[in-house]
């Protein structure tokens, strides 16, 4: 951090009003932060060492069941009342998070107790649902991505004040340096898909896109050593009249191999939701990169989403339309990735050919169900290679209901996949 940046903040907070933490908060922000994408970072350290007087929970809020807490939670984020969500933050905190004295943990289970309770997953489909609902009919695209963007804040804006909430409560219940000791917020190429805040999986999109790239390129090349080879006759004959007519250096045509193919199966499931909206940017990355490419989403069910994906403009309306229409789900929702891959092999083996290369995306979490490893054998017999990626660590693999380490023997490779840097050693392995 440069001198001059440190001068900046002091001149900042003689301008702005010290009673007020976000103000403060904000300025120090335009003056130190130097890319977006260690928001994160900075926030963690600024919640710790800049600890905010005890918010608590208006003792009405008490009073509301969790429904319409939620419903009070979603109006006041579409009216930016951030005062009102810190203290439904607090209510939430107090039913839901558990928090356990005097315990040395970072508060990550304390954050994701009280999402899952609020659906927190659920709130830009919710709140672009009211947007759309004020907008008048016939809107231009550009209202309709502004909408958007003002729903994807707003959700953003509560997922960073429930941190915050609980970091207050952990620094005021070990001190800042006890709870310093137990953070580390990583880089952005080393954040876990299965951890990560739904503004740090936004903030990947431009490190995917040149991965998507690479990627492409990468299986491109590696079907280029299976492209036959021709004889270039007007070069090889040319080259013999050295050695008598005699064509002892025979000359090829350079290869050009065709675009491979690309088919992508995402688990969408709760469990990896995070790890979805991941899976879903890095295939609108690949879109550009192969002949074709197809998707389909799954949950206990199957979805293609090729055509979703081509005609919507951004990764919020891809997923907003993908919840709204339930793509992927079957009968009860639980996931059921033998079933997803027994209707893929009977309904879509068509979309395969020995130009294909399949993705599979997830964390292979069966709940005890028929794994169908028949059908993902049928997948790989028929593609040119099967790549499972997954956001699990290697050790859990054998864990509980996972099949990882079954569909593995299945698969052309099988590879822990959770964070952009793991994704770029499996790009690299085919470079």
């Amino acid at each position: 951090m440069a001198t001059s940046d440190l001068i900046d903040a002091s001149y900042a907070l003689e301008v702005v009003d010290l009673a007020d933490r976000e103000s403060v908060r904000e300025s120090l922000a335009a003056c130190l932060i130097k890319s977006n994408a260690y928001r994160d970072a900075y926030d963690l350290l600024f919640d710790l060492f800049f600890t905010a007087g005890a918010s608590g929970s208006d003792p009405a809020l008490s009073r509301l069941p969790d429904e319409e807490l939620r419903d009070f939670l979603v109006l006041s984020l579409q009216h930016q009342n951030h005062h009102v969500v810190r203290q439904i933050s607090a209510e939430l905190i107090d039913r839901h998070a558990k928090i356990v004295p005097g315990r040395a943990v970072a508060g990550t289970i304390y954050i994701m107790r009280a999402q899952r309770a609020v659906r927190a997953d659920e709130l830009v489909t919710d709140l672009l649902r009211l947007e759309n609902r004020s907008l008048e009919d016939g809107v231009g695209r550009i209202a309709l991505r502004a909408a958007e963007e003002r729903a994807r804040k707003a959700a953003f804006d509560f997922e960073r004040i429930l941190q915050s909430e609980v970091r207050r409560r952990l620094v005021e219940d070990r001190g800042a340096d006890a709870v310093a000791s137990t953070l580390r917020n990583p880089l952005p190429e080393d954040v876990d898909f299965l951890t990560a805040s739904g503004e740090a999986i936004h903030n990947m999109e431009q490190v995917v896109e040149p991965l998507g790239r690479a990627l492409g390129f990468a299986l491109a090349t590696t079907q280029q050593s299976h492209t036959p080879r021709f004889l270039d006759i007007r070069t090889t004959i040319r080259r013999s009249i050295s050695t008598g007519g005699a064509p002892v250096d025979l000359r090829f045509r350079p290869s050009r191999p065709p675009k491979p193919k690309l088919v992508v199966l995402a688990d969408i499931s709760g469990s990896v939701a995070s790890f979805a909206s991941f899976a879903l940017q890095l295939t609108y990355a690949l879109r550009s990169h192969f002949a074709s490419i197809r998707s389909f989403v799954f949950v206990d069910g199957l979805s293609e989403v090729t055509d979703l994906i081509a005609t919507t403009s951004t990764i919020v309306e891809t997923t907003r339309r993908i919840n709204d229409e339930r793509r992927g789900y079957g009968v009860d929702g639980h996931s059921d990735y033998g079933n997803a891959l027994r209707l893929f092999s009977e309904n879509h083996h068509s979309a395969i050919d020995a130009r294909t290369t399949v993705l599979i995306l997830g964390d292979a979490r069966n709940n005890y169900r028929d794994p169908h490893v028949d059908a993902l054998d049928m997948i790989r017999q028929r593609a040119a290679s099967v790549y499972f990626l997954n956001p699990e660590a290697k050790s859990m693999w054998n864990e509980g209901d996972s099949v990882a380490s079954e569909y593995a023997t299945h698969c052309t490779g099988a590879f822990e996949c959770r964070t952009i840097r793991q994704l770029e050693h499996f790009v690299s392995a085919f470079a």
